[in-house]
């Protein structure tokens, strides 16, 4: 007798039927992805983020496609929306902290004011949203979070590579590497609860900020020094997100997966 898809997923710990994942800046980008491939795996997905349109548009295509899904436009840098966030999405067992942003400026340049603006959403927000969230999960005995970090919260970018462009993220290089180590912060102090903490570190995904109009030749550059010899396509982290939100990652924690095609390992 053949064997079901539904059936191979259970058994290698991959289905998520019944499960709540909470996606923040799951309406654009590498968000709506991993909003997509959870999903797609079964679980029922709240979106939030700051423009009503892209999320509106990513939950009624899920919902089109026979899925569960709700959108909460929120600022999660914000005390009050946060708490209203978790007000209204209520239970969550996964929680992904993946909204997040980067300023492309001089180091010496940067103001204090800005420097705080890019620590607020990439480092804070997932803090205070645990703070929130985790509770509830350790409560249950069960729960995942995963913070989106960057292959630049475990290195720094090669100027070689970036031209004119340039590669001077200081509060971006700084905060991943900050979310990193409060990845395994969290996962130490609440390693035995059923609750794991990992992080996960996409390398270049062009459909980001690569697409800036002063990139230039870095895409073909990054391609051409990366093993798989190519840049991240929007199916790339799918199966990372859904393997790190699953049953089956029970024993996966206090880790940065690294989806990167090679790119950081020479």
């Amino acid at each position: 007798m053949a064997t079901t898809k539904a059936a191979s997923a259970a058994r290698n710990g991959l289905d998520l039927t019944g499960k709540h994942a909470l996606v923040t800046g799951g309406g654009t980008g590498l968000g709506r992805s991993m909003t997509e491939a959870l999903a797609e795996a079964g679980a029922r997905v709240t979106i939030c983020g700051r423009r009503a349109e892209p999320l509106r548009a990513v939950a009624e295509s899920l919902l089109a496609a026979g899925h569960e899904a709700r959108w909460i436009v929120a600022d999660v840098t914000k005390d009050a929306d946060r708490r209203r966030l978790f007000a209204e999405a209520k239970a969550v067992d996964i929680l992904v902290n993946n909204a997040g942003l980067g300023e492309r400026k001089r180091w010496l340049d940067v103001t204090i004011d800005e420097w705080r603006a890019i620590m607020q959403l990439n480092l804070e927000a997932p803090f205070a949203l645990a703070q929130l969230f985790v509770p509830p999960m350790i409560e249950k005995k069960w729960g995942r979070v995963i913070n989106v970090s960057s292959i630049y919260g475990l290195i720094v970018g090669d100027p070689a590579l970036y031209g004119d462009w340039g590669v001077d993220l200081a509060s971006y290089v700084a905060s991943k590497h900050g979310l990193i180590g409060l990845t395994k912060h969290l996962a130490a102090t609440v390693g035995a609860t059923g609750v794991t903490v990992n992080a996960l570190c996409p390398g270049m995904f062009p459909n980001t900020e690569q697409n800036a109009s002063k990139a230039g030749n870095l895409v073909a550059g990054i391609e051409a020094r990366t093993p798989v010899k190519r840049a991240g396509g929007q199916d790339d982290l799918r199966a990372a997100v859904v393997y790190l939100a699953s049953p089956g990652s029970a024993f996966y924690t206090g880790q940065s997966m690294v989806v990167d095609g090679g790119w950081t390992i020479w």
